[in-house]
């Protein structure tokens, strides 16, 4: 007897869907805790920090190809890896900017916390219509290989390979029915975000700039007294947390369809979710949290799959309204797209018994008597 299948969802499938979104979650959480945990402000110019590495990604492409013959150099042009590092070096560039000439002045001026969150927005909202001037809002649509849409204002645009699906276990003697369906660039970003996190784990413990960088968090002050060049520490800072959110908002790409200015501002919900909900600040708590959002959207999404069937709830709810209320056409809809709010319920309902998060410690204070 084949137990799998005996079992009427792709378990596996969705498992690896649950993998693949924790890990794309996961490499772009990782620059937002590192600012707030060396920095202490929320970095609301991370969304357009993951369009910009969608964007610059995406033109280094179009720079090898018109830049270097096409048959000679086939694996340059399409070697993702490239453009990743590519984009790792430009987003870098611009948090290192977005330093120098706002939060560092802002610093200098004894600005409060507000005031470097509502300048993370406006930077944000500059960086976006800055692409959208340059590229178009949609500057590579791609349908089953084919260019549709938007041509972007400067430059043309260039047919990326689509990824490549990978079945394994599909039609199975003992898995049965229970498949794995994943692309070659799925398999890449779960690779990534893994390195990434054991890199950015040992920096921050083992090496001197990690060193650094706890001491700034902890104290300026003493920080300098000890010996440390903090101005230093925070180019460090904004150049690697900025330049790891665009490595993996070049990998993100690559695995879509297509691309927009806004993406990188969808993505900023679930992301912030998984910061506090992780813990604000705490790496290993985002790692904890990203899988905890994301296997609770993959089964909502089974669950809801399961209601639109056939006799489902669905179909249950609108038969009532229409057979007992003598309502027709009227039913609660349980698409599949819902259930991203999901991970949102978990947090609250989380954040009620545990407000500072997963691995979030609450800051001493002194109440005045």
């Amino acid at each position: 007897m084949v137990i799998a299948g005996l079992i009427p969802i792709d378990v596996f499938s969705h498992t690896a869907l649950m993998i693949v979104y924790a890990c794309t979650l996961i490499l772009l959480t990782i620059g937002l805790n590192m600012v707030y945990s060396v920095l202490k402000f929320s970095n609301f110019a991370h969304a357009e920090f993951i369009t910009f590495g969608m964007f610059t990604s995406w033109w280094l492409l179009q720079i090898l190809t018109f830049a270097i013959p096409w048959d000679s150099t086939n694996f340059l042009i399409n070697n993702l890896i490239v453009h990743a590092l590519f984009a790792f070096v430009m987003v870098g560039s611009l948090g290192i900017a977005s330093e120098v000439l706002v939060f560092g002045r802002l610093k200098k001026l004894a600005a409060s916390p507000r005031s470097f969150t509502v300048a993370s927005i406006g930077i944000g909202l500059i960086v976006r219509n800055f692409l959208a001037m340059i590229f178009g809002n949609f500057p590579k649509p791609r349908i089953g290989g084919t260019s549709v849409g938007e041509v972007p204002a400067i430059f043309e645009w260039i047919i990326e390979p689509f990824p490549t699906r990978q079945y394994f276990f599909r039609n199975h003697p003992i898995f049965s029915n229970q498949a794995i369906f994943i692309t070659d660039y799925e398999v890449l970003i779960i690779v990534m975000s893994i390195c990434t996190v054991i890199a950015v784990d040992y920096m921050f413990r083992k090496t001197k700039l990690g060193i650094s960088m706890r001491a700034t968090s902890d104290s300026v002050e003493l920080a300098q007294v000890s010996g440390i060049n903090t101005r230093k520490v925070v180019f460090y800072t904004w150049f690697l947390a900025a330049g790891i959110t665009g490595f993996g908002a070049a990998l993100l790409r690559a695995n879509q369809p297509r691309f927009s200015t806004l993406d990188g501002f969808m993505m900023l919900l679930p992301i912030f979710a998984v910061v506090i909900l992780g813990g604000v600040g705490s790496f290993r708590g985002g790692i904890i949290s990203a899988f905890i959002i994301a296997g609770a959207r993959q089964s909502t999404v089974i669950l809801f799959t399961q209601f639109q069937s056939p006799g489902g709830l669905e179909y249950m709810i609108e038969d009532f309204f229409y057979n007992i209320l003598g309502i027709k056409g009227l039913t609660i809809s349980f698409a599949p797209g819902y259930a991203d709010g999901v991970g949102f319920f978990v947090l609250i309902l989380v954040l009620l018994f545990r407000p500072q998060g997963i691995a979030g410690t609450i800051d001493a204070t002194r109440e005045r008597v």
